[in-house]
Parts: C-alpha cells; sequence; structure tokens
C-alpha cells in the first residue's frame, strides 16, 4: 500500500528532492521575464535632472515595498525611510549639499573645475526625497551581526538596490547624493545617534535619459571590465588563461599561517579630503524672539520656475549647459523670482555704513572717522560704487545704521547708535539696538525690492573686517589664524595684532554657535544686522540679492544659520582678496561670478558682477531656438 505525502500550506516550501534533482533549473524566469529585470538592472542610472511632476500614491508605495522585500542579516529589517516633501527642508539640505562639493573640489586640486562642472544633485527639482537610514538598534540581539558587525548597514544598502530597480522598472529616476556629514543630516531631520542616514535619494521622474552613467559620459571616470574584479580562490588571483592572468597577481604557495589582517581603518583616515575645520551648526538652539519671527519665516523660492528657465534654454541655439556657472545662476534667479530674469533687469545698491569700538584696538589703517568720510563720498558719487552705480543705471543707497560724529551730508539716515561697543570687553550690541538694525536694514532693503529687480549689498566701516573675522569665529568655532586677514591692507604684524584682538573677543563673549542671533549681538555691529534685515526685506519680495565681501558674507551666513531658506535668494557677486571669504562662501555653498582679488567693499566688487547678470538674461531672452534659427538640434545617442 501506498501513502501519498501530504501537500505543504500555500506559504511552505512543497517541492520534493526528486523534483528539484529532475529539473534544477525550474526557478528560473521565462525570457521575457529575464531580459526585463537584466535591462532594469544595466539601464539603473543615478539621475540628477528631475521632472516636477509628482511620483503617484501608488508608485511610491510599490517602491518602498520592493525595498521592504530586501534580505536583511537575522531578519532584522533595519531600514527606515523618510519621506522629505517640505521644501524648506530640501533647501536646508541643498545648502548642506553645495558646502560639500565645494569643500571636495578644494581637495581635488586640478580635477576641481571639472567637479564643480558637474551636476551632481536634484535635490530641489525632484517632488519628494527618502532618506533611508540604518537603526542599528545596539541593545538588540541580531542574529549574524556578533561576526560581522555592519552586517546591517549591508542590508540596508540592499534595500536601497531593491528601490532603485522597482524604481527604474516603474520609469521613475533616483539620485544618491552623498556630498553632506551625517551629523548635519542628523540635526535636520531629528535622527537619533544610533540611527545611521545611509543615503539621501532623489525621487521623481527623469528629465534626461542618459544611456551611460554620467560620470562616465563626463570623463571622470569608466567601468572597469569584469575581469579586473573577479578573483579565484585567493585576493589578486585570476582564473588560469584569464586576460587578467599573471605570476604577480597569485600566489601558489600560500602561506599557512598567515598574518591577520589589519584592522579596517576609520573613515576619516581614508578620505582623500584634508582635515577640515569643524562645521558649522545648522539652525538649531534657542527659540528666536517674536520681532525676529515677524520678519522671517520665508517662503522657499519656486524649482518650477528654475526648470521652466532650463526646459526653455535647452532650445537655444547653443550646447546644453554650455554658459556654465551663469546658466545655474539664471536658474537660481528664476527660481527666487518665480519666473524668467527680465530682459533689462532694474537693479538697486544699498550700502550700509557703521563704526565700531574695537576700531580703537588700531586693527586698521585708517582712523574711525573716515567711515563717514567715505560713506559722504558714495552718496555723491565719487567712490568705487558711485562711479559704478552711474555707468550701470543702478540706483545707489548709502545709509547710516551705525556710525559716530555728525551725520554725514547725502547719507540716509537711520542711525540706530553712535558706534558699536568695544567687543574686546562684552557685546558690541546690546538686544534692543540689534533689533532695531535688524528692522532699519529691512525696511531700506524692503522699499528698494519692491521697486527693483535685484539688490545689491555692501557695507562701510572702518575695522569692520575685524569685526567680521570675529562674527566667523563666533558662527564656527573657527580659530582666528583661520578668520584674520589684511583687511584694509595691514601688514603681517597688524595681521597678528588683529588675531590677538578676535580671540580677545571670543574671550569676552563666550559665543555659542547654536544661538548665532546671539552671536551677532556680541560679535557683530550696525551694519551687519541692517545687511541681515535687508536679506531677509529682498527674499520675502521674491528678489536675489547680490553679494559682496567678505563682511556681507559673513553677515549671509548668520542669516542662513537663523534663516536657512534666505540661501535660495542669495548670489555671489565675487571672492575677495580675504583668505577667509573663500571659507565663507563654501559654508554658504555658494560659487561666486567674479574672482578678482578685490578689496575695496562698498559693493563694488558685486557691482562690476551686474552687467555679468544682465547680459547673461539677455542671452536668455534674446536667442533664438533651434527652430527659429533653421539650425539643427542636437543628435539623440539612439538615432
Amino acid at each position: 500500500m501506498s501513502l501519498e505525502r501530504p501537500r505543504l500550506p500555500a506559504d511552505f516550501d512543497d517541492s520534493r528532492a526528486a523534483e528539484r534533482r529532475a529539473d534544477p533549473t525550474a526557478q528560473r524566469l521565462s525570457p521575457e521575464q529575464r531580459a526585463g529585470v537584466f535591462r532594469a538592472i544595466a539601464e539603473r542610472r543615478d539621475i540628477r535632472r528631475f521632472r516636477p511632476d509628482p511620483i503617484e500614491p501608488e508608485v511610491l508605495t510599490r517602491l518602498l515595498e520592493a525595498a521592504h522585500r530586501a534580505p536583511s542579516v537575522g531578519l532584522s529589517q533595519p531600514w527606515r525611510f523618510i519621506v522629505v516633501r517640505s521644501e524648506a527642508t530640501k533647501a536646508a539640505m541643498q545648502g548642506l549639499a553645495a558646502r560639500e562639493r565645494l569643500i571636495q573640489a578644494d581637495a581635488l586640486d586640478q580635477r576641481a573645475r571639472q567637479l564643480l562642472d558637474l551636476k551632481l544633485e536634484g535635490i530641489r527639482e525632484a517632488p519628494l526625497s527618502l532618506v533611508v537610514c540604518c537603526d542599528r538598534e545596539p541593545d538588540r540581539e541580531i542574529l549574524g551581526r556578533h561576526t560581522i558587525a555592519d552586517a546591517d548597514l549591508y542590508s540596508t544598502c540592499l534595500a536601497i538596490q531593491n528601490l532603485w530597480l522597482a524604481a527604474r522598472a516603474e520609469g521613475v529616476g533616483v539620485g544618491w547624493v552623498s556630498f553632506y556629514r551625517e551629523d548635519d543630516l542628523r540635526a535636520l531631520l531629528g535622527i537619533p545617534g544610533h540611527v545611521v542616514p545611509v543615503a539621501w535619494l532623489c525621487v521623481g521622474y527623469p528629465d534626461e535619459r542618459p544611456q551611460r552613467p554620467g560620470l562616465e559620459a563626463q570623463g571622470w571616470s569608466r567601468r572597469n571590465p569584469l575581469e579586473a574584479h573577479v578573483y579565484a580562490e585567493r585576493w589578486g588571483a585570476t582564473e588560469p588563461g584569464g586576460d587578467n592572468d599573471s605570476d604577480s597577481g597569485r600566489d601558489p604557495d600560500p602561506d599557512p599561517n598567515p598574518a591577520p589582517a589589519p584592522d579596517r581603518p576609520p573613515a576619516a583616515a581614508v578620505t582623500s579630503a584634508p582635515p577640515r575645520r569643524p562645521a558649522g551648526p545648522p539652525a538649531t538652539g534657542p527659540e528666536r524672539p517674536a520681532w525676529w519671527r515677524e520678519l522671517a519665516g520665508l517662503t522657499p523660492a519656486d524649482q518650477d520656475a528654475a526648470i521652466r528657465l532650463r526646459d526653455a534654454a535647452d532650445e537655444l541655439v547653443k550646447p546644453a549647459g554650455s554658459l556654465g556657472v551663469l546658466e545655474s545662476t539664471l536658474e537660481r534667479w528664476a527660481a527666487a523670482r518665480g519666473a524668467a530674469p527680465p530682459r533689462t533687469p532694474h537693479s538697486a545698491i544699498l550700502v550700509l555704513a557703521g563704526d565700531h569700538g574695537v576700531a580703537d584696538h588700531r586693527v586698521s589703517l585708517f582712523p574711525r572717522r573716515v567711515s563717514a568720510q567715505v560713506a559722504a563720498a558714495a552718496a555723491r558719487g565719487e567712490t568705487a560704487v558711485g562711479v559704478l552705480a552711474r555707468a550701470l543705471g543702478a540706483t545707489l543707497v548709502v545709509a547710516d545704521l551705525g556710525l559716530s560724529g555728525p551725520a554725514p551730508e547725502g547719507v540716509v539716515n537711520r542711525r540706530v547708535g553712535d558706534g558699536s561697543a568695544d567687543l574686546t570687553v562684552g557685546p558690541a550690541l546690546d538686544p534692543e539696538q540689534l533689533c532695531a538694525a535688524v528692522r532699519a536694514g529691512y525696511l531700506l532693503g524692503d522699499e528698494l525690492a519692491a521697486g527693483h529687480d535685484l539688490l545689491v549689498l555692501g557695507e562701510i566701516g572702518i575695522a569692520n573686517t575685524t569685526v567680521a573675522s570675529a562674527l566667523l569665529a563666533g558662527l564656527t568655532g573657527w580659530a582666528p589664524e583661520l578668520v584674520c586677514g589684511r583687511g584694509t591692507g595691514v601688514d603681517t604684524q597688524g595681521v597678528e595684532h588683529k588675531r590677538a584682538v578676535v580671540a580677545a573677543a571670543l574671550a569676552a563673549n563666550a559665543p555659542d554657535p547654536h544661538d548665532p542671533l546671539a552671536v551677532l549681538a556680541q560679535l557683530g555691529g550696525f551694519e551687519f544686522a541692517g545687511m541681515i534685515g535687508a536679506m531677509l526685506a529682498a527674499a520675502r519680495r521674491h528678489r536675489p540679492v547680490l553679494l559682496d565681501g567678505f563682511a556681507v558674507g559673513v553677515a549671509a551666513l548668520a542669516a542662513c544659520r537663523l534663516e536657512p531658506t534666505l540661501r535660495d535668494y542669495l548670489i555671489a557677486g565675487h571672492r575677495s582678496a580675504e583668505p577667509a571669504h573663500a571659507l565663507v562662501l563654501t559654508e554658504l555653498g555658494l560659487e561666486p561670478l567674479l574672482d578678482l582679488r578685490l578689496r575695496l567693499g562698498e559693493a563694488s566688487g558685486a557691482a562690476l558682477a551686474l552687467p555679468l547678470l544682465a547680459l547673461t538674461a539677455r542671452l536668455q531672452a534674446e536667442m533664438s531656438r533651434f527652430a527659429e534659427a533653421g539650425v539643427s538640434g542636437p543628435v539623440s545617442p539612439s538615432a
């Protein structure tokens, strides 16, 4: 009598050994199915350009389900997904990525320009981002993690790959952003310390269809042949007769008692970048006062407008992206105003003036009284910015926010105090002065932004490069040696003296980088606070702000620490000769339009960049399209 073996439930393996022995390939997919799988693998790309169209909820669910089906050590399922749609959060993340991109470029020497020409992220364009984290759960017993401590991280990477391949099958683009510091991202998203943010993934329908990896197409690198990555039995040994077979790669008589492998070096030891100064914190810390909340709370720039401009630029009679940084600056301008830049933009130049108690320590070649004299000359059109404003047809306003002595003739009087206090013995401004100076700058900036397309910011104030250095050190925790330069032209001994003065200011005030508003009062000045107010006002009016040199850049950094969304509205006019200005622009994640080693101040460097912006706007508005000019467009690679 024979017995029939009972069938097992549907979610159990009901196959028999005889069946598996008879057909080991029974699990193989059909040729069409295999072709689909391998096509998704072959055509998976790191996408950098996205359409703004939303991802349908059911599509997003399918992608997350695919990720969640990844294998994991001990079935720990350590992956966690943070879905980011907030424009403010994406704006802050883009700032972090832009800063790290510039830091990476600094470490690349000859390839720096090639890196800066690459588009490396689509954080703002993609309709959403997924932050994939690994919850390491240190107190949880996980099978397999005792022997391979990072197996949970590897499992999370498998979830990312599942998601990426499913996205390719759905026609959805994914771009992995790797330019950020973990602690910054933790602070931005409130990620606990035991959770590792493994990937920031931009997710959206692609606005490009690359036939090969972007870095390969740009000549950055190329895919190696498979044989270079496959070894036989031991590290470095290839299959006999293979393309890479050589005696040098093989050890026919291995040591029966090999030495133990060295410990893996920490990540910091293997990075190609040199050690960097401490990173500045994101906008966290004490709650801002009511007056600040009233002026801040900006709306992120309109990224759809930037994409519309890019779409239009792709039709112009020129190679895509051939205007370099000017093209990305135009997109930034379009996003700020929510429309293409005007053909003939009307610009306003606002120069704020103030005196500083620290000038009494002889940190400048010039006495304090020169500030008012230069401000009056600028208002009469006799200094560099006056000549440039006249030549450019720009509106020039020079305003006194904190000069000392009689009010200079021709200068708009918005004086809050007669010079700031000596920051080497205590705060430069009291809370009431800080509030009044920010408000004064806000009102001036608002009036000019209402009637102009673009606001240029500059400053006048003897000793304000020392103030800028102290403020920068207070915001970032950097040493005086890193932030102090020659200013108006002091010699080596003068720079050493300035460093000592900045060190004294830091010791007297003990600034907390997590409280930028307090740092601004301790180590800033009237014109610094006023410039921050003017930036906020212009951004509220959806007008871009063209930044001048070191002092303006430090004010912008303080403002962005307080209101990260402001960065959307900032354009760096130039990089000055002050060494720390390059560090400031890196922290802001901004590339300057000009680098002429200027150290004049009073908005002159930014004013020199105005014609460049205006001409670029005209190119965008007046160049013909391929169809209009009778010029054949670019040929598709598949054609």
